[in-house]
């Protein structure tokens, strides 16, 4: 029986390394890739490096498709969902095979849970009291979500 705690953390490892693979993040985390599975044989980082070049042409492919067709959002979406279950997969019998590795995971998949939202709306008339209104929202997930793919 598979633990619990390794599929969550291989599940949020996954989804986050196939959305990297059609954003502007996809650079970085095809190097990350090889760090990720530095404690296997150079057979499995061979494989795991062809794995996430195979799956990101596949999505660059569905990606150019869906935006001359946006009528297949949902492919990309569901070929997206089967892409992340086979590198949650992946990554679960490496981690079972490289216990030591599971850290660099944990890592990778809590990068996917920070998240930023915010909403602002300013709108009046006349003179503010106290001179010009300065706002604005910040988001860092794109720099957290860098710095977790990015090569150590």
């Amino acid at each position: 029986m598979l633990d619990p705690d390794l599929v969550t953390i291989a599940t949020g490892a996954g989804g986050t390394i196939v959305a990297s693979m059609i954003t502007k993040g996809a650079i970085v985390a095809r190097a990350r890739i090889a760090g990720l599975f530095r404690r296997g044989t150079p057979d499995e980082q061979t494989a795991a490096i062809n794995a996430f070049d195979n799956d990101a042409r596949v999505l660059a492919e569905w990606a150019r498709v869906t935006d001359q067709n946006a009528e297949l959002a949902a492919e990309l979406a569901g070929a997206m969902d089967q892409i992340s279950q086979e590198w949650a997969r992946r990554i679960v019998e490496y981690v079972t095979a490289h216990p030591e590795a599971l850290s660099d995971f944990e890592a990778l998949a809590a990068a996917a849970t920070v998240s930023n939202f915010g909403v602002q709306h300013n709108s009046g008339s006349g003179t503010f009291i106290n001179g010009t209104v300065i706002g604005g929202v910040h988001n860092s997930y794109d720099r957290e979500l860098t710095d977790a793919l990015r090569p150590e």
